[in-house]
């Protein structure tokens, strides 16, 4: 590791160790006692997010259907103390090693821990945790449930979490945020493969954040500049405009990648695409329709290898206390030019999001 870096993690902990003993020096809280107003720490919740689904195959898949699910969040989240957190999350996955081929395991999907407040309206996490785009597209189309986000889909991020240090600070009066942090680059289902790391960022505007209405809209840019090794880019870039409001939700985005994931690659991948999803619904709960499409062009350089994606929907969504809860029915309908060499699909999807 560079020195500058070895430096900087040094200062950084110094930093983090001085706030937190600040902290456990305040008045009250001799003998490890909390000040007065404060919780006995640490204080620990339990949640789940989970996804059950039924998919029919109604196209080039023989009449393929299953039950299956595809998301089961244990999240375990503690206040350690006054602004430091940690969380831990376990996630399921169908593995394909030996004795347990085809069965659901578990694997972390999260694992960090968190200091509030290091700047005014900031956290900073360390550890196994959300990089900065996928986590806030989630956000705002809530049909995780239904698939993965447009970047993920397509294996351009390569999921929503990593291992790495982020900073995030919210700008005053609401007029947006910034998220920056370096990864590992492989996501969380892979190990550091070399010493080369992936910088990310995203900043979100919110141009007018006293508005009634247009106060829903906010432009988003995303960068990643990582390397997969020495000479191999792993570059992308994002740009979404987005508008939330009580009864309609959209978004438009552009993507752009130029990656080379092999030194056995002789030349450079460019990518580009774009994606556009629009909600319309009673509010937060009842009744929705939603309707998504994705354009990829995976490689400049081949022509007729575009993959076209349509996915439509309805929902009906309950809410009550911290539970919420939404049952899905969707068509999602896959078109593949004539370079990828692969069929058409076409599926129906039944899927259920529990969350508390």
């Amino acid at each position: 590791m560079p020195r500058c870096c070895r430096g900087g993690l040094v200062g950084l902990a110094l930093v983090l160790w001085t706030r937190a003993a600040a902290a456990q020096s305040q008045p009250g809280s001799a003998a490890g006692q909390p000040p007065p107003g404060e919780p006995a720490y640490p204080v620990i919740t339990l949640g789940t997010l989970t996804y059950l689904q039924y998919d029919a195959e109604v196209k080039n898949r023989g009449g393929f259907n299953a039950f299956d699910v595809t998301r089961a969040y244990i999240n375990i989240n503690a206040d350690l103390w006054r602004n430091v957190k940690f969380r831990l999350t376990p996630d399921l996955r169908r593995t394909s090693d030996g004795s347990l081929n085809g069965s659901l395991v578990f694997r972390l999907k999260y694992g960090f821990i968190e200091f509030d407040e290091l700047t005014p309206r900031s956290w900073l996490r360390i550890g196994l945790h959300q990089t900065p785009w996928l986590d806030f597209e989630e956000s705002i189309n809530r049909y995780r449930v239904q698939g993965t986000m447009f970047a993920e889909r397509e294996a351009i991020i390569p999921g929503s979490g990593d291992f790495g240090i982020g900073y995030l600070a919210r700008f005053p009066s609401d007029w947006g945020e910034l998220n920056v942090g370096v990864y590992n680059g492989e996501g969380f289902t892979r190990s550091e493969a070399n010493t080369f790391k992936s910088v990310q960022g995203r900043i979100t505007v919110r141009p007018f954040p006293k508005a009634s209405l247009a106060k829903g809209f906010r432009l988003s840019g995303f960068f990643n500049m990582g390397w997969y090794d020495k000479g191999l880019p792993r570059h992308h870039a994002i740009l979404m405009g987005s508008f939330e409001a009580p009864h309609v939700v959209a978004t438009v985005q552009w993507l752009t990648a130029t990656e080379r994931p092999a030194a056995s690659v002789v030349r450079d991948f460019a990518r580009h695409g774009f994606s556009a999803f629009v909600e319309g619904r009673q509010g937060m709960e009842g009744w929705a329709g939603f309707l998504r499409f994705d354009h990829l062009d995976p490689d400049e350089a081949v022509p007729s290898d575009r993959t076209r994606r349509t996915i439509a929907g309805v929902a009906y969504w309950l809410k009550w206390g911290k539970v919420r809860v939404g049952f899905v029915v969707d068509d999602e309908d896959v078109r593949y030019g004539a370079a990828r060499r692969r069929p058409d699909e076409n599926r129906f999807l039944a899927q259920t999001h529990i969350q508390f």
